[in-house]
């Protein structure tokens, strides 16, 4: 039980170095209620973000304790170093594409998305700026000019 206690915390903090580290999101490790762990497992752990445009927290990714329910279940057992017949104790985790969602929830807004530098290290947005006075013909002038900017930009691979 021990290896899988310490597995459990060593995935989960995995998951939150990924989130923090990578994508530039702050998370906070807990635990789960009886009524939210994993189904059938012993315990699950679980880390959380802050979603700014919304307030609410977001559960990020878990790792689960499964125990020895599921391997006496399905009659998962091996010999230990004594020749005595043990059920494995299970663990179980979920990082998945949510991560995607919960980056751009985090930097995003109604503005737009700023990906973390690790994620797209480099960033360029061009845009051409006019006056509402400006003529059709000035704003065309400026359309374009951007368009070369942006042809010559992708030209020199950024």
């Amino acid at each position: 039980k021990a290896e899988a206690d310490e597995e459990v915390l060593q995935i989960l903090d995995l998951y939150a170095r990924t989130y923090e580290e990578l994508l530039a999101v702050p998370m906070i490790k807990g635990r789960k209620s009886e009524k939210e762990k994993f189904a059938g497992g012993l315990y699950t752990t679980t880390i959380e973000g802050f979603i700014p445009t919304n307030g609410r927290a977001i559960q990020a990714a878990t790792s689960h304790c499964l125990g020895q329910n599921f391997s006496k279940m399905f009659k998962i057992d091996f010999m230990d170093t004594d020749g005595q017949k043990q059920f494995a104790w299970q663990n179980s985790w979920g990082f998945t594409t949510r991560s995607i969602g919960v980056m751009v929830m985090v930097h995003g807004d109604d503005k737009g998305l700023v990906l973390p530098p690790r994620v797209a290290p480099k960033q360029v947005m061009v845009m051409y700026i006019y006056k509402v006075t400006d003529s059709d013909e000035v704003r065309r002038a400026l359309r374009q000019g951007c368009e070369d900017v942006t042809r010559r930009l992708r030209a020199a691979g950024v």
